[in-house]
């Protein structure tokens, strides 16, 4: 039986891991640590014997927490390689910085996260088990931030597989509403709000939610390459009516969720 996690929500419950995730750990107890370790690692996340990520800091937590080192060193290196990898295809160098610096902050970031969840046995990542992908935006944005990041500038790809609350935000779409969140990046892993981002996105004029759902899928709005798709080639437009677009759809959605707080 999975052990509980210990954070709690602001309704006072605490957090559950998806019943996926629980099935996955519930069926990895049974199998011996070498034949699980062997299933964490040169798996393509797309077949269906992925072990999600979730999954794999359950039980890096687990090793730590008994003593099994030699287990914990080999989880660990398993999932670095897959954090590694996933910022790989989604931080680009830009003017704010070179793409290695960025992805190298965000790394030590979570090493450091890592490293304080072992020592004091907390919940620092309860959260990461329940949603990793979502956790990880949360990271990655709070990095882009301390690099000033300019819209459009550092583009992201969506993870795609383990999110079940619907795709997820891009760093831009997360900016554009920072004024609104008052400066609370992981209110928008709150599923709730999520939700009426979404719906708030759907009332948008169709140039402007066109725009935004390709931002939504990492799309980038202009690139010197010409090779890269973006969305002023999708469009058929020059890059400032993209950015015109965004603006007035950043601006309108902002409103939007004002309105709503409101009520």
């Amino acid at each position: 039986m999975p052990e509980a996690l210990k954070r709690k929500q602001k309704d006072g419950t605490l957090y559950q891991r998806p019943p996926a995730i629980e099935a996955w750990i519930e069926k990895l107890e049974s199998v011996g640590p070498e034949s699980r370790v062997l299933q964490f690692a040169g798996v393509l996340r797309m077949a269906p014997e992925y072990v999600p990520t979730e999954v794999l800091l359950y039980f890096l937590r687990r090793a730590w927490a008994d003593g099994e080192h030699g287990q914990f060193k080999k989880i660990y290196r398993i999932l670095m390689k897959r954090v590694d990898q996933s910022l790989c295809s989604k931080i680009w160098s830009s003017r704010i910085g070179s793409a290695t610096d960025i992805r190298d902050e965000i790394i030590n970031r979570f090493v450091v996260l890592v490293t304080k969840d072992c020592v004091s046995q907390a919940d620092m990542l309860d959260f990461y088990e329940v949603h990793f992908d979502q956790a990880m935006v949360a990271l990655r944005t709070s990095v882009l931030r301390k690099f000033k990041t300019v819209v459009g500038d550092v583009t992201t790809v969506p993870l795609g597989s383990q999110d079940a609350d619907g795709p997820e935000v891009s760093p831009e779409v997360e900016i554009a509403v920072e004024n609104f969140l008052s400066g609370d990046p992981q209110k928008i892993d709150d599923p709730a709000f999520r939700s009426v981002l979404f719906a708030a996105i759907d009332r948008l004029p169709q140039d402007q939610k066109q725009v935004i759902g390709l931002l939504l899928k990492g799309i980038p709005i202009d690139a010197k390459e010409q090779d890269v798709m973006t969305i002023a080639r999708i469009l058929q437009c020059d890059e400032r009516t993209v950015r015109n677009r965004r603006d007035r759809a950043c601006k309108a959605l902002k409103a939007i969720l004002e309105e709503e707080a409101e009520l």
